[in-house]
């Protein structure tokens, strides 16, 4: 069991820039393929360079590469943490001592204006995120015939990607020659787990997407699963410090009670929990300007 390597935000087009120092790119557009041959020139439209790619295709498909690759993991729509898992398997052969699994995480069609043509365009694949960077975070193989290994790790989505859009592209690569013997990549939204809780619910439609609740009851409507919502938002509103209610409905009672609990929690903020909704003028912090609102509400009848 490998450790994979551990998320680390690198500057914008760090990928570009290391994969394009390995084989000597000073332009574009370039092909590299395999990390073996090159195109350099490889333009718009593609067929008028059709007779340098088949060939390369041709070759490229009677090879026989002693690798396969698996990539499993979870995504849930919102949740900037991505766990992953890589299994590599050598089925047989030994094409290198020095062989790595790499990993990338890219975000695909990226609506963006191309400057040469003058016109907006779709970009494909655009490199985000280099998890195996670094030397000490290089996913070195070491097996033989029939073993597999596995590398595990995660990284955090930016807010400034459309996580939906971003694949994960694992390969296998020779450090010495920098020959790419094996590739796979897995689209977060489509290819990993949909169904994180295994409750017959898609991630991105579960109430709570982290625990089994098939029923997705929520008593509260607030679009939280009861299985994993530890606050009741029917009681929970601004101004009811200690989210008392009365009846089934659960009205909420804001009064002087609320008040003298307020004040304890500007003496002690340990008091304050994640279900309280005691920033009443809303700015971001919470202190005796809250409290002063809070007596103004509760002279006013408390609503």
């Amino acid at each position: 069991m490998g450790l994979g390597c551990s998320d680390e935000t690198l500057e914008e087009g760090i990928v570009y820039f290391n994969r394009a120092n390995l084989y000597g790119v000073g332009g574009i557009p370039h092909l590299q393929w395999n990390g073996v041959d090159e195109i350099v020139g490889a333009g718009s439209p593609w067929w008028d360079r059709y007779d340098d790619y088949y060939p390369l295709v041709v070759d490229y498909s009677n090879q026989q590469t002693p690798y396969d690759i698996e990539i499993t993991g979870a995504y849930i729509s919102g949740d900037p943490s991505v766990p992953y898992e890589i299994t590599v398997t050598q089925g047989g052969g030994s094409p290198g001592e020095n062989m790595a699994l790499e990993i990338v995480v890219a975000e695909d069609s990226i609506y963006s204006f191309w400057s040469s043509p003058s016109v907006y365009h779709y970009t494909r694949n655009v490199s985000r995120n280099y998890l195996t960077y670094h030397d000490e975070c290089k996913n070195i193989l070491e097996l033989s015939n029939g073993e597999s290994q596995i590398f595990s790790g995660s990284f955090e989505i930016s807010d400034t990607w459309v996580g939906d859009n971003l694949k994960i592209i694992a390969f296998i690569q020779d450090l010495d020659t920098y020959e790419v013997y094996q590739s796979e990549i897995a689209s977060i939204s489509r290819d990993l787990d949909p169904d994180v809780d295994g409750d017959g619910i898609p991630n991105n439609e579960d109430n709570c997407p982290s625990v089994h609740n098939f029923t997705q009851s929520d008593w509260d409507y607030d679009d939280i699963g009861d299985a994993c919502d530890s606050c009741n938002d029917i009681a929970n509103v601004p101004g009811n410090v200690n989210i008392d209610a009365n009846g089934t409905e659960f009205d909420p009672i804001i009064n002087v009670i609320d008040i003298l609990a307020f004040a304890d929690l500007l003496d002690d903020s340990n008091l304050i929990n994640d279900c309280q909704s005691i920033d009443l003028l809303e700015d971001g912090s919470i202190n005796q300007f809250d409290l002063v609102v809070l007596i103004d509400l509760v002279m006013s009848g408390g609503s």
